[in-house]
């Protein structure tokens, strides 16, 4: 019997909740599917549990590799995958018991190359993370083409989703490797080579939220901890353009790029510390050089703005991002007022009525 559906599954020391995981995908009622289980260099006992349930079910597949992060675990799931379709499941996640027989049929329907389905919050620890709820709202039912607008406004994780592999082959999609955010452009570059997007509102997958996930360690940039990603965000972004113009999908993408492209050099700047935003700027203007940008948007005062460095022509930037030497001596166009600065003062004129707003002293 041919396998309909291969299921990755990354693990990395999650011995506390990888039995739920794989009980809830045994538990499908559909047969003809594969486990791909990917050991990423665990140190706990979850090789020794994953070693148990291939035993019980010959349906699971163990591969064992050095810790190597997320996206080279998805990778290598990928490279195994012998099914017609593909998922991915959280090792401390868990789905529910008709999940896959509910939701494969979908992918039946000319032009759907893409199912989603809706997704259960499950709290852990008293964790404070209320901003997922509206990250997985959607206004969306049914068949809806996957137009820019719509993909825009979609999250973009990895396991509230059913995909074709042939795509992901033909198109060579991976994850990046080393990089957090991976989801973002592996979500995008599927996307912009497919047609239609089937929406399930019904919960079939249970997301945990929990303080040790790598999502928990996402959002402790404001902790005062030292974390070394801070700049993936836009390195993602950088990985999503490259994707982009080797398959020529520049123009298909190009009345959204911008706005993509700030959003995450706005996301990238909140997590630097004010004294060090400059080398995110500079990484933005070398992507806008890099791939000549000023060509596709030449009248585009954004692009403009990042390719002859004069970011402070960029409204939302002087926000998050003046240094003392600007603090000094400077005056910067904002989005809805001019602001002035001179040895130490800060003046605000608003633009309407173009009358100072407040001075105040830094």
């Amino acid at each position: 019997m041919s396998v309909v559906l291969s299921i990755i599954i990354p693990v990395y020391n999650t011995e506390k909740y990888l039995s739920k995981c794989l009980d809830s995908v045994l538990n499908q009622k559909i047969e003809n599917i594969e486990i791909i289980c990917v050991n990423d260099g665990s140190t706990d006992n979850s090789l020794d549990i994953l070693k148990k349930y291939s035993q019980i079910d010959n349906r699971i597949k163990i591969i064992n590799k050095k810790n190597g992060g997320m996206s080279s675990a998805r990778n290598i799931g990928i490279d195994n995958a012998q099914g017609k379709y593909i998922t991915f499941i959280d090792s401390d996640d868990f789905i529910e018991p008709n999940a896959y027989e509910k939701l494969l049929p979908y992918l039946d329907i000319p032009g759907v190359d893409l199912v989603y389905f809706a997704t259960q919050l499950v709290i852990e620890d008293n964790v404070n993370r209320k901003q997922d709820e509206k990250y997985f709202e959607h206004n969306h039912t049914g068949l809806v083409k996957l137009s820019n607008d719509v993909v825009s406004k979609m999250d973009v994780v990895a396991w509230n989703k059913i995909f074709k592999l042939s795509i992901i082959n033909n198109y060579k999609i991976r994850f990046p490797l080393g990089l957090w955010y991976e989801d973002n452009p592996f979500f995008w570059s599927y996307a912009l080579v497919s047609d239609s997007v089937y929406f399930v509102n019904e919960k079939f997958y249970n997301y945990l939220i929990r303080n040790g996930s790598i999502m928990a360690q996402k959002n402790q940039y404001n902790t005062g901890h030292k974390i070394s990603h801070e700049l993936d965000s836009l390195l993602c972004f950088e990985y999503l353009l490259n994707f982009m113009f080797r398959w020529g999908l520049i123009e298909k993408i190009k009345p959204t790029l911008v706005n993509l492209f700030l959003d995450k050099i706005y996301e990238t700047l909140r997590r630097f510390p004010k004294n060090k935003r400059m080398c995110v700027l500079n990484k933005s203007t070398e992507i806008v050089k890099l791939y000549n940008l000023t060509s596709y948007y030449p009248n585009n005062h954004y692009i403009k703005a990042l390719s002859e460095r004069r970011y402070q022509r960029i409204g939302k930037i002087n926000k998050l991002f003046l240094t003392k030497r600007q603090r000094l001596l400077g005056f910067w166009d904002c989005d809805k007022y001019y602001l002035v600065c001179f040895l130490g003062f800060k003046l605000k004129l608003k633009k309407r009525k173009n009358i100072i707003n407040h001075i105040e002293i830094l």
